[in-house]
């Protein structure tokens, strides 16, 4: 099994808003917030832009969406990405409901640091925009994670309809800022049909939350050539 990396105790303090958001309303930049029951207080600066969905205890003080918890970070980014196909914000921002509590997975604000990625880029109302951390060690078409009982090159044929060739990049951790127009480079139906893998029966049964996890984990590495 693959070695998860160590977790954080996750302190970011509020992101300061930035300039170039000056006039701008959440038509033009959107922050998709997918929570459990993270300490969402580093986008106070960004109240107005944020929509979250709230898959946890009903804590907050945001207005938010309620969401089963089932299908992790993926099925959110599916399922709002669905639901707003023909509304989209110029620009969304999907996220964690936290920052910085992987050590490979680092983002702080202003930063030039090793191995750390700068929130600033994520911020954009450009159109065309895509700004993920990359990555591209994608596993052979015969590869699969924590032994699901399917391999990455059916997963991608399923839902792309042709041979997997794994040469490109996927999005680390599913931080991802993308436009309108790069959403829509592909069909809203195939974007139910990842989200129909994602909560589909598994064996016959509803599926444990390792394999919501484990099948949001295909959908991590491949999303990102939706936007392309």
């Amino acid at each position: 099994m693959k070695e998860v990396a160590p977790r954080l105790q996750s302190n970011t303090k509020p992101f300061i808003l930035l300039e170039k958001l000056t006039n701008k309303t959440k038509k033009n930049f959107e922050i998709v917030v997918s929570r459990y029951d993270e300490d969402i207080s580093w986008c106070d600066n960004y109240k107005d832009f944020i929509t979250v969905y709230n898959k946890g205890i009903n804590d907050l003080s945001y207005d938010y969406i309620s969401l089963e918890n089932k299908g992790h970070l993926a099925d959110t980014i599916l399922r709002h990405i669905i639901k707003n196909y023909d509304n989209l914000s110029d620009v969304t921002f999907f996220t964690h409901g936290s920052f910085n509590y992987r050590n490979d997975q680092l983002i702080k604000q202003n930063s030039n640091e090793f191995n750390c990625f700068d929130f600033n880029k994520f911020i954009t109302t450009d159109k065309n925009t895509l700004v993920y951390i990359k990555r591209k060690d994608l596993p052979h078409k015969n590869g699969t994670f924590y032994d699901y009982p399917d391999t990455m090159g059916n997963i991608y044929q399923r839902f792309f309809n042709k041979i997997y060739i794994p040469n490109f990049d996927w999005a680390c951790g599913k931080w991802i800022s993308v436009s309108r127009e790069n959403i829509r480079k592909t069909p809203k139906t195939i974007y139910q049909e990842m989200l129909n893998f994602v909560l589909e029966d598994f064996q016959g049964k509803e599926p444990s939350q390792f394999i919501y996890r484990t099948r949001g984990i295909f959908i991590e590495r491949l999303i990102l050539s939706c936007f392309m």
